[in-house]
């Protein structure tokens, strides 16, 4: 099974690769070595017909070797000034290595919030699509000089199975310090055998994992496993290496026994806009459900009709993604509204042949449709 699953690999023409800090930094600042040595491999599988997007660590880090601060601070606005004075160096050091072969990198920042709206998701979805076609490479980061809420999205590991869909990936390769997942922390004396395969992860395997990063990363391995189960949900393996090793992509597309790969099961995959609802965007607000209402959407498929909602939270817009609750206080679903919070607060509870006429307009019948909605049991 290992075999034929690694077998596949050659087959794949669009590749995601996430390479974190760890292993792009140095005390001197940015490990040149490894983004030169990455960019020969991948400019020469571009030659044969390969495409890639990377999602970068190093802004920060670059900007720490260039700007030397106290590692005591806290302060949000100097962390986002680090980020903005090692970006330039960060994207400099792409395009140089891959300009030998005559290939171009391109800046790609977003934040958290470009993501969870989703007409700009689709529009980075169209920008990605528009510089593949240009034959560029997307060198990914978080915009994290004007990131609002907090510096980051988690980590970027999460980040890039966020964007699976947008980039279209067939396979996540996930460049780490580490040359596969251990059953401990490989840190560790006696820590066993390298795992080769993972099929069909679940949140449970994920939970025993360490999630210890190291002193410029975030997440460690636990973030990586996080990423690769949301990438399984989509019907797309991960393959978590070491970025030390040489020609590393290569010889991962080749097939080889490198690193460990993880496969999705045979559960149901989920669509890119599933994908989106379930795990990138970020609820607006919640509806509350009658036990009727609960019932129809747990067990029988059903929309949410006006008649079944009995309270409404938060500030949504038309077309926000929301949770819904039953009156236990249990999320049972999540979905794209059809109304705004202050519209639901109006018709909830009303028959659907009077919505009209309360809300003065034609409108539709249900306050969440069943295909814009997930319910929780159908999460993996």
């Amino acid at each position: 099974m290992a075999n034929k699953a690694r077998t596949s690999l050659k087959a794949y023409t669009r590749i995601l690769i996430k390479i974190g800090s760890r292993v792009l930094s140095t005390k001197n600042g940015l490990n040149y070595r490894v983004i030169e040595r990455l960019c020969d491999d991948l400019s020469l599988l571009k030659d044969s017909g390969k495409e890639f997007a990377i999602v970068s660590s190093g802004a920060i880090a670059a900007g720490s070797a260039i700007m030397p601060v106290s590692k005591k601070f806290n302060a949000l606005s100097k962390t986002q000034a680090l980020a903005a004075i090692g970006q330039g160096s960060l994207i400099r050091a792409y395009n140089d290595a891959f300009r030998r072969y005559g290939h171009v990198a391109a800046q790609v920042l977003m934040t958290r919030e470009d993501i969870d709206n989703r007409r700009r998701y689709l529009n980075i979805r169209n920008t990605f699509t528009a510089l593949f076609e240009f034959g560029a490479v997307p060198i990914v980061n978080e915009n994290d000089t004007v990131s609002v809420d907090e510096i980051q999205f988690t980590d970027n590991d999460l980040l890039s199975a966020m964007i699976i869909p947008a980039v279209e990936a067939q396979v996540l390769i996930v460049l780490t310090d580490i040359d596969g997942v251990y059953p401990l922390d490989p840190r560790i004396k006696d820590h066993g055998q390298r795992i080769t395969e993972i099929i069909d992860i679940k949140p449970k395997d994920i939970n025993a994992s360490s999630s210890e990063a190291g002193e410029v990363g975030r997440g460690g391995i636990k973030s990586k496993l996080q990423a690769a189960y949301r990438a399984s949900l989509l019907g797309v393996p991960t393959v978590i290496a070491s970025a030390y090793q040489p020609q590393v992509v290569s010889s991962i597309l080749a097939g080889d026994d490198v690193g460990t790969i993880i496969l999705p099961g045979k559960s149901r995959k989920l669509t890119q806009k599933d994908h989106w609802i379930s795990f990138v965007s970020r609820p607006k607000g919640k509806l509350v459900v009658d036990n009727g209402a609960m019932k129809m959407i747990m067990h029988k498929g059903k929309s949410l009709l006006p008649c079944g909602v009995v309270d409404v939270e938060g500030n949504f817009k038309a077309g926000d993604p929301i949770t819904i609750g039953d009156s236990q206080g249990r999320d049972i679903a999540v979905g794209l509204s059809n109304y705004s919070s202050d519209e639901v607060y109006q018709i909830k509870g009303a028959n659907t042949k009077d919505l009209c006429a309360i809300l003065s307009k034609e409108c539709d019948e249900e306050v969440v449709h069943r295909n814009n909605m997930i319910v929780k049991k159908e999460t993996p």
